[in-house]
C-alpha cells in the first residue's frame, strides 16, 4: 500500500499592489473623480451640487468646528489668544481641502441621506484634527534651538520676530518691564486683558475664559486689571488731575476719602474717577450713579462691581 502524504496548506500571501493591478487588469481606484489618482496639488472643479452641499455644511458646522479646534489647541497648551486665531486658520484650511479635493464622502450627491448628522460631524472633526496634527508636524520638522547669542542670527531674526509680534498682538511688543507688570496680575484679570489685547470677539472671549475655569464677565475683569496695574504702577497713568480743576461736588467728595484713595482717583479718567468717587464717598449703587452722572448703567456697572472693592482696600 502506498501512502501519499498531503501537502500542508500554507497561508495565502496577500498580493502586492502591482499584483492586484495585474490580477484585476485595471488600475486601483484613486481618490479622484471616477477613481482616478489625483496628482500632487491637483484641484478638482466643484460641481454646482457639491458647491451647494459645501455651503450647507459650512453654515451648519463652521462655528462648531472652530470651537472644536480651539479646544484641541488649548488641550495642547496653546495660549488662549493664540488658540483663538489658530483655530480659525486651521478650520479654514480644512474647508479649503474639502473644496479642492472634491471630497467624495462629504460632497457626494447622496451624502445628505447616506450619513447622519453625527457621522458628518465626526468626518469634519477628523479633518480638522488632521490639520492640527499637520500644523504641529510642520512646526517640529527639522526643529533646532536658535542661538540668540550669535550676532549674525540675532541681526537677521530679531527684526523679523519683532515685526511679527507687533502685527499679531500688542502685548508681544511690550518692553520687558511692562510684560513683568502684566505677569504679576491675578490669572483671571490677566487672561481677560489678553483677550482684549488679542482682539478676541466678546462672545468667544467668554468661552475661552470659561474653558480656563475663570468666572466673571470679561469687561469686569478688564476693568479690575487696568485698576490693579495703576495701583501697583502709578507711572502708567496720565498726569494727575488738579483738585482745583474739579467740579464743586467732586472737590467736596474728595474730602470724604483717604489720601491714598484720593491720589489714585486723581490719576483716573473722568468717568471712572466720578463713578468710583460717588461709590466710595456717598455709597451710591450703580443705578443711582448712572442717574447722577446721566450715563448708561452699562458704563457704570463694571466699575462698581469690579473696582469699588479695590478702591476701598487702598490705604485701608
Amino acid at each position: 500500500m502506498t501512502i501519499v502524504a498531503e501537502r500542508p496548506v500554507t497561508a495565502t500571501r496577500p498580493l502586492s499592489v502591482k499584483g492586484a493591478q495585474r490580477l484585476r487588469g485595471q488600475q486601483i481606484a484613486g481618490n479622484g473623480p471616477g477613481g482616478r489618482v489625483l496628482g500632487r496639488g491637483e484641484d478638482i472643479p466643484v460641481s454646482a451640487d457639491a458647491s451647494a452641499r459645501l455651503g450647507v455644511l459650512f453654515a451648519e458646522y463652521a462655528d462648531g468646528l472652530v470651537h472644536y479646534a480651539r479646544r484641541k489647541l488649548l488641550n495642547r497648551g496653546t495660549p488662549a489668544g493664540v488658540a483663538a486665531h489658530l483655530a480659525e486658520e486651521i478650520t479654514q484650511e480644512a474647508w479649503v481641502e474639502i473644496a479642492r479635493t472634491g471630497a467624495k464622502d462629504l460632497l457626494a450627491p447622496d451624502a445628505a441621506s447616506r450619513y447622519s448628522a453625527d457621522e458628518t460631524r465626526w468626518m469634519l472633526w477628523r479633518r480638522v484634527k488632521d490639520r492640527i496634527l499637520a500644523h504641529y508636524k510642520r512646526a517640529s520638522s527639522y526643529e533646532t534651538s536658535v542661538d540668540w547669542e550669535d550676532r549674525t542670527t540675532c541681526a537677521v531674526l530679531c527684526p523679523l520676530l519683532e515685526e511679527q509680534l507687533v502685527a499679531r498682538c500688542q502685548i508681544g511688543a511690550l518692553p520687558g518691564y511692562l510684560a513683568t507688570m502684566l505677569a504679576e496680575l491675578p490669572e483671571a484679570e490677566r487672561e481677560a486683558l489678553l483677550t482684549l489685547a488679542y482682539a478676541v470677539p466678546s462672545d468667544r472671549a467668554a468661552e475661552l475664559l470659561h474653558e480656563l475655569g475663570i468666572s466673571g464677565k470679561q469687561h469686569k475683569l478688564i476693568a479690575r486689571a487696568v485698576l490693579l496695574l495703576l495701583i501697583a504702577n502709578p507711572e502708567l497713568s496720565g498726569p494727575r488731575v488738579a483738585v482745583a480743576s474739579l467740579p464743586a461736588w467732586e472737590r467736596r467728595a474728595m474730602v470724604a476719602v483717604t489720601p491714598a484713595q484720593r491720589e489714585l482717583l486723581l490719576r483716573l479718567d473722568d468717568i471712572p474717577r466720578q463713578v468710583l468717587l460717588l461709590h466710595a464717598a456717598e455709597g451710591l449703587n450703580s443705578v443711582e450713579i448712572a442717574a447722577r452722572l446721566d450715563v448708561a448703567r452699562s458704563r457704570v456697572l463694571s466699575l462698581v462691581s469690579g473696582c469699588a472693592a479695590l478702591v476701598a482696600e487702598v490705604g485701608a
